[in-house]
């Protein structure tokens, strides 16, 4: 078996170093394929002739969606900013060396990085990525000739569970008032999170494809030869292997004021608790007001935790700036790329007077050819094909929500089962979807055609597992 999933892996693995491009060029190139799906497919706007249908695409779908995003972006750049930062603290770093070092062999610690992944995926996406990221360094750190791309593959790969966390964004919408779906009378009242997130079929689905497919997968995908594998520069882990960031220096009578303050233990940690003090009050706040700590995360929140928790741990506010400047080499890519998803998604909302937006119709297109009882394993799949464009679970399920709901009441299905079938479609096609990859190949100084591979042999046996899961688990 071990023989035929790496003979598989790595014929994967050369697909995809030779025909998968570059994370932007992906995007530009997805750009034009939905720019020419949405001209053809998308009706015009009244009176709008080919050329004038054209010209309103490019300007109120692609730019008028370009910055749509930028919101979001600067949360994700903060998140992998504060959430890097946090990890350079000694007290972090001591707790990743210590897992880094529970593995006795490289194929053990290959099968642990995924599983570190999902649990922090399952809290929140956000913190997934992060850790995800830091310790496949981490473990790298540990053990120098470990194969890093397929570490990193194991990191983002725990990342396929998240839509059944915590901070999953279709369930936590649907038990939200007002929802888009109660405004537009598709439905009457909100569905709670003990019938989607925490049901038994999502929760097996967490524990079988998180901490039980992913490790055994990542075990038996691990190199044999020490001639195929790919140690990570060790010239790259000198930071990381100090411990963190370690900013200080000794003040003689003759130091400023200034150079005091920026070094001042009773500075840091004074702003650091107030901030994890109002972090507490949020939650409890929440919890006074009928709301549970697990739906009041969201990207500020996190943030706003890294950032206090950080400047509390690293002690002085000279040691924290240092470590964010360290930080900020890797947000690149999140700065160039997310603008052009945005533009993507602008375009698959497109829908001018009475047409129906492209996202729209392929979801309509899936429900219409739905036999009859597949209709979750339906919304498993456009929930995925719809992602490739639309790579952010509130604003996908904003654009085939309501197909996928109607129809669902249309059959008799269970409206929960179909909305957890589109979240873990969501969630699926992110492994051949470079997007959220974004922050991990920044943090790990890999391109998306190292790891990709890799993710594709997670994308088929996740799909089987799912698609069986959500159809016939007990919710």
């Amino acid at each position: 078996m071990s023989n035929v999933i790496r003979s598989a892996a790595e014929s994967s693995s050369k697909l995809v170093e030779r025909y998968l491009p570059d994370a932007f060029l992906f995007a530009i190139i997805l750009t034009g394929v939905a720019y020419a799906l949405a001209i053809v497919y998308v009706t015009p706007a009244e009176g709008a002739g080919v050329v004038g249908h054209a010209q309103n695409l490019l300007i109120d779908g692609w730019y008028g969606g370009f910055w749509n995003l930028l919101s979001f972006g600067m949360q994700m750049t903060l998140i992998l900013m504060t959430g890097y930062a946090l990890a350079q603290t000694r007290y972090v770093d001591a707790l990743l060396t210590r897992l880094a070092r529970i593995p006795n062999s490289e194929r053990g610690a290959a099968a642990m990085v995924p599983v570190v992944a999902a649990a922090a995926s399952f809290v929140h996406w956000g913190l997934g990525l992060v850790v995800g990221a830091l310790f496949a360094r981490k473990i790298a750190a540990e053990v120098r000739t470990i194969d890093f791309p397929i570490v990193v593959a194991g990191a983002y790969a725990g990342f396929v569970v998240w839509h059944g966390g915590l901070a999953g964004s279709i369930p936590l919408l649907l038990n939200t008032d007002g929802n888009f779906l109660i405004e537009a009378g598709v439905l009457s009242s909100t569905f709670g999170t003990g019938g989607t997130i925490f049901t038994l079929a999502n929760l097996v689905l967490v524990v079988t494809v998180g901490f039980l497919f992913l490790p055994a997968l990542f075990a038996l995908m691990y190199p044999k030869s020490d001639a195929k594998k790919t140690p990570i520069d060790p010239e790259e882990l000198d930071a990381a292997a100090d411990g963190g960031s370690t900013a200080s220096a000794t003040l003689g009578a003759d130091t400023t004021l200034a150079t005091r303050i920026e070094h001042s233990t009773v500075v840091a940690v004074s702003i650091g608790l107030a901030g994890l003090v109002a972090v507490g009050l949020y939650f409890v706040e929440g919890v006074a007001n009928g709301t549970m700590p697990w739906n009041n995360l969201n990207l500020n929140i996190v943030n706003f935790a890294f950032l206090f928790l950080g400047l509390t741990l690293h002690g002085t506010p000279k040691a924290y700036v240092e470590s964010i400047i360290e930080a900020v080499e890797n947000v690149w890519g999140i700065i160039l790329q997310f603008p052009f998803y945005a533009g993507i998604m602008g375009i698959m909302a497109y829908a001018p007077g009475e047409s129906v937006s492209l996202a729209t119709q392929i979801a309509q297109g899936m429900v219409a050819v739905s036999p009859e009882g597949a209709l979750p394993v339906i919304a498993f799949l456009t929930a995925g094909l719809v992602n490739f464009f639309v790579p952010s679970g509130g604003g996908e399920w904003a654009v085939i929500g309501e197909t996928l709901v109607t129809a669902a009441k249309a059959s008799g299905t269970s409206i929960p089962r179909v909305a957890m079938a589109a979240a873990w479609g969501d969630a699926w096609t992110n492994m051949i979807q470079p997007f959220w990859a974004i922050p991990l190949l920044s943090i790990s100084g890999l391109s998306v055609r190292d790891i990709m591979g890799y993710c594709v042999m997670v994308l088929l046996g996740t799909g089987v597992l799912v698609a069986v899961g959500i159809s016939v688990l007990p919710m």
